[in-house]
């Protein structure tokens, strides 16, 4: 039986608050986790990122920033797995 391995990196995004907003516009809670979400889901599209699969995103509102920590899943070959590497 085989499953899916995927690789979760973090991304940590520091965007102006005004950004943050323009890029939400229209979204009904911006400053929840599905508003975090869809602007980080926004964000790997504008740099081209099709792959990525985005988790849990922690948000954090300082002097202006919106700050986003984003735990994104890839999808690996069971021979990229850290623990297979010689």
């Amino acid at each position: 039986m085989s499953g899916e391995i995927f690789q979760v990196t973090h991304r940590i995004l520091q965007v102006p608050r005004e950004t943050y907003l323009e890029v939400l516009a229209g979204h009904e809670q911006p400053f929840s986790e599905a508003g975090a979400q869809q602007f980080v889901e926004k964000y790997l599209a504008w740099c081209g990122e099709k792959n990525g699969v985005v988790g849990m995103v922690r948000i954090v509102e300082k002097e202006g920033t919106v700050i986003l920590d984003a735990a994104i899943r890839y999808r690996i070959s069971q021979l990229e797995r850290p623990s297979c590497k010689s």
